[in-house]
């Protein structure tokens, strides 16, 4: 295996705990000395930073954590880069930029917009890096660290599908109060023999949404990827929803439509673009196909909801 197959970045882990604390513990005590501070944050990351809704990854390679970086909580919008430290032994392979670059799309996918940093001019090669990765000097307020002498900050831009998922979150969240409105009876009722129930439409988009979050994740791994398509009334039928609680069935749609707002934000910009031929159906790009998906659930709600409703 290669180095730069070799190289991973890694989430949070109780168990990384002594690596966080190894690796800055050594770098700043080279250059100046362990504050208060740092010692309890080093020894209770997840105390201090995980639990105030922040961050902390790692960067393994060649089988060791040779890197790490967080960002800590500082108000809803912003952030604080802090805390990153790279082996010695594995300098000189850019395990730098690849965390600095990963700790703002973490950021940006939890929805802040701005990230600050404090650091020491003396460290010349760490500040070269913010400045690459877009960071601008900004005025240094006083308090803080006592090694620090610079203050920078960058926006952060938030993924491309982003407001998507917010639109599909509040779409579901809305249709999930509203279709429990409809009792186990009502949603069972056919309006015509051959046309579905409203339980058979929402198992519909049950389907949907399992075959769906399968193109989100395959679509991803090339630019050219050809999908199964799925024959909705034999799914339909198979699956029986007739049979269904209508509670239960709107309880798992809702989740599944959570799964996959959830993972909207985490589809890199460049894979959007990446060409998909589901079935006999004409090439669409990625992102074609989720924000059609949002379309596809709209059409079925409205048929699932009178045009004029009490509800």
């Amino acid at each position: 295996m290669n180095a730069t197959n070799d190289i991973r970045v890694l989430s949070w882990h109780p168990s990384l705990q002594p690596h966080f604390e190894r690796l800055n513990k050594h770098w700043i005590s080279k250059y100046f000395k362990l504050e208060q501070v740092d010692i309890n944050v080093l020894e209770h990351p997840q105390e201090q930073i995980i639990d105030h809704g922040g961050d902390i990854i790692f960067v393994a390679a060649d089988g060791e954590i040779a890197g790490t970086v967080a960002y800590k909580k500082l108000d809803d919008q912003t952030v604080e880069m802090t805390k990153m430290g790279v082996d010695e032994r594995f300098q000189g392979r850019k395990l730098g930029w690849l965390l600095g670059t990963a700790i703002q799309q973490r950021a940006a996918e939890a929805g802040f917009t701005k990230m600050v940093l404090y650091s020491n001019r003396v460290l010349t090669p760490a500040i070269t890096m913010y400045c690459k990765l877009g960071f601008e000097e900004q005025q240094l307020e006083k308090g803080g660290y006592e090694r620090c002498d610079i203050k920078m900050e960058i926006s952060l831009t938030p993924p491309p599908l982003a407001s998507l998922a917010g639109n599909l979150r509040e779409t579901v969240a809305q249709a999930a109060e509203r279709l429990l409105h409809f009792s186990d009876i009502e949603a069972g009722l056919k309006p015509a023999p051959h046309k579905w129930s409203r339980k058979e439409i929402l198992g519909h988009l049950i389907d949907s949404a399992t075959n769906n979050y399968a193109r989100f994740v395959r679509g991803q791994q090339a630019e050219y990827q050809e999908l199964p398509s799925y024959t909705q009334d034999f799914w339909v039928e198979a699956r029986q929803y007739q049979r269904e609680d209508w509670k239960t069935l709107v309880s798992l749609w809702k989740s599944l439509n959570e799964h996959i707002a959830s993972i909207f934000p985490l589809i890199p910009e460049a894979a959007l673009g990446n060409i998909c031929v589901i079935g006999a159906n004409a090439p669409v790009t990625l992102q074609y196909i989720a924000e059609d998906y949002l379309r596809h659930l709209q059409h079925h709600l409205g048929q699932i909801f009178p045009v004029r409703t009490s509800y």
